[in-house]
């Protein structure tokens, strides 16, 4: 399937990175301050490999857009990394609700083979990670941060209802504006999830 870009959309394409960074970060402390190290640690690896791979592909598009060249490694690679760092995003956030519980009371046929069990776990593990983050935000009262949760989970189902098709330069402005919504969506509930227990006060364990 041919792909059409252009250099600003390409660019365009680095912020949805740049969001998730800041809503991955914000998460980690929340999970350095709840349940230490460990568990931050492993969200802070999977957090890295999801932006290492999204900006790898930003970067493929900005290289090809711009006719510099055609690295498919850059493209490609993204499958391969996101799969694992949703799954530890996953993994972590479970660790993060648990802990809550505790202190509380046809699309595949556009796709090469290679890729569909890597697509298949990212979109499950983020989904999941995702629907973990609007369930603690909930029981701690946070519904702004819930209902941006819920957002960015929106925008992730209707990047994955766009993912058929002939990709336009104007379906791929769309599929990107829709994905920049998503991540500053994630990035805000994140900050929101943070501030609401820096705000009052909760008693955390580091262990």
């Amino acid at each position: 399937m041919e792909e059409t870009y252009t250099v600003g959309m390409a660019l365009f394409d680095f912020i949805p990175n740049i969001a998730f960074l800041v809503g991955a970060f914000f998460l980690v402390k929340l999970s350095f301050l709840l349940r230490g190290k460990p568990c931050a640690r492993m969200l802070m690896a999977g957090t890295a490999l999801v932006f290492v791979g999204g900006t790898l592909k930003a970067l493929w598009k900005l290289l090809y857009a711009a006719g510099v060249a055609d690295i498919q490694l850059f493209s490609q690679a993204q499958f391969v990394l996101l799969a694992p760092g949703f799954l530890g995003m996953l993994i972590s956030v479970i660790l993060l609700a648990r802990e809550q519980r505790h202190k509380g009371t046809t699309l595949l046929y556009f796709i090469a083979p290679w890729k569909i069990p890597f697509l298949a776990m990212m979109t499950l593990a983020s989904l999941g990670a995702q629907g973990i983050l609007v369930y603690v935000a909930f029981r701690r009262g946070a519904r702004i941060a819930a209902y941006a949760f819920i957002i960015a989970v929106l925008c992730m189902l209707g990047m994955s209802g766009m993912a058929s098709g002939s990709q336009t330069v104007a379906r791929q402005w769309i599929e990107q504006s829709i994905n920049a919504v998503g991540q500053i969506a994630f990035a805000t509930g994140s900050y929101l999830l943070y501030r609401s227990f820096i705000g009052m006060g909760s008693e955390v364990s580091c262990v």
